[in-house]
């Protein structure tokens, strides 16, 4: 997807991974400072995993597609001059939940949805579930990654016992541990580099920022191959979450990309 800015500058913030509805998340304690986020943006981009299926505590994925459906619309009255951008992740690529949310968006004018990538001036945003595909950059990887959300979705519904277990890796801080060695800069920013080049939002065309979640590590504008990186970290008990502040340049720049505006 690709969007651009006018002239002026714009107030534009980021966040990613809330996952929300899963009993780990910690995404009640920022509600306020999103409410206060979207009511001072012009743009707010929610980078993925914003709600969780996989893990959530209602009992079925429908009443989990209303809360999360309730939640957006709270959000998108709030400010309806901030507009507000949803990037899909992996773990809230729900099909019921998709279905009613593009419905959704044909009957409001502030918000959009990106199945994988979106371009604001000399930024781009992505979830960042690329990272972990298993699949060669070639024509049809979106195509395949989608597939890849698909089967995630698929799975079985986790038992009690599992929930267990990720909650006491979560209360011994263990899962810090686990998202540092397993998300380290080489491996996340040499694969999101070369997703970006593939996509044809790389430095040649203009990018200068890239914003990214997924990894649940959080990056403060880490320099890698002629661009910047940044990431808010996850909204999971015990680990860091923020809101970002975008920079944004105020001319717009030329972009191609893999995929194309609405």
């Amino acid at each position: 997807m690709t969007s651009s800015a006018s002239g002026h500058r714009k107030k534009t913030r980021f966040v990613s991974d809330l996952h929300m509805f899963a009993r780990r998340s910690s995404a009640d304690v920022m509600q306020r400072a999103i409410e206060a986020a979207v009511s001072d943006s012009n743009a707010f981009i929610l980078g993925g995993d914003i709600f969780d299926f996989r893990w959530s505590r209602w009992s079925s994925h429908k009443q989990t597609a209303e809360q999360s459906m309730q939640w957006l619309r709270d959000l998108v009255s709030i400010n309806p001059e901030c507009q507000i951008h949803y990037i899909l992740g992996n773990h809230d690529a729900n099909p019921e939940f998709l279905d009613r949310l593009h419905v959704f968006t044909r009957g409001v004018g502030n918000l959009e949805v990106h199945p994988h990538l979106l371009r604001l001036d000399d930024c781009v945003f992505l979830h960042g579930d690329i990272i972990d595909a298993p699949i060669p950059f070639e024509h049809d990887f979106h195509e395949q990654l989608n597939v890849l959300r698909q089967k995630e979705e698929e799975r079985r519904r986790p038992p009690e016992i599992q929930h267990a277990l990720y909650d006491a890796v979560v209360s011994t801080g263990l899962h810090r541990w686990i998202a540092h060695v397993a998300n380290g800069n080489q491996r996340v920013l040499d694969r999101v580099t070369r997703y970006l080049d593939w996509a044809g939002h790389g430095p040649s065309a203009g990018i200068r920022n890239v914003y990214f979640g997924h990894t649940h590590r959080p990056l403060d504008r880490v320099p890698y191959s002629g661009m910047v990186f940044s990431n808010p970290g996850a909204s999971i008990k015990g680990m860091d979450c923020r809101i970002l502040s975008i920079e944004r340049s105020a001319a717009p720049l030329p972009a191609t990309s893999q995929e194309t505006s609405n």
